[in-house]
């Protein structure tokens, strides 16, 4: 009866152990979903961003366009004046497409750092998915062992 008491004590213990290994498993599976729940959130503000930005960058290149054509017709037609006129509206033209040029350079390189930290930010949920995903057959696997 010493013996049986002793090895049903032993068994309680392991069993307080085992669902104590279990709890902390599912506090851990649980911070990464509230983590894996951040990073989607961010995911979506960055693809939100980087939307936002390619239309700021087509809205804007579409008002370059309109003032170069603009400027362009008013040199066509400033052609037959004199040719100081030619030439002022020539250096407006050019400057404008400089403009735009740096423009589109400066719009690409924020869309590609957007796209770079978007592919970050999925690289960082596959990686917690894959934890969680581990934590979780964890938890499992201990919950069979205590069973």
């Amino acid at each position: 009866a010493a013996k049986y008491s002793e090895l049903e004590a032993e068994k309680t213990s392991i069993e307080a152990e085992l669902q104590d290994r279990i709890e902390s498993h599912n506090a851990e599976v649980e911070s990464m979903r509230e983590n894996l729940t951040n990073i989607e959130t961010k995911l979506a503000d960055a693809e939100s961003q980087s939307v936002a930005l390619k239309a700021e960058m087509e809205r804007h290149i579409d008002g370059l366009k309109t003032e170069l054509d603009a400027s362009h017709a008013k040199s066509i037609d400033l052609e037959s004046s004199l040719a100081a006129e030619r030439e002022a509206s020539a250096a407006k033209y050019s400057e404008l497409e400089a403009e735009k040029t740096s423009i589109e350079a400066e719009l690409q390189d924020r869309i590609e750092s957007h796209n770079a930290e978007v592919e970050s930010m999925r690289e960082n949920l596959t990686n917690i998915e894959t934890k969680l995903a581990d934590a979780e057959s964890q938890s499992v696997a201990l919950k069979a062992e205590m069973e």
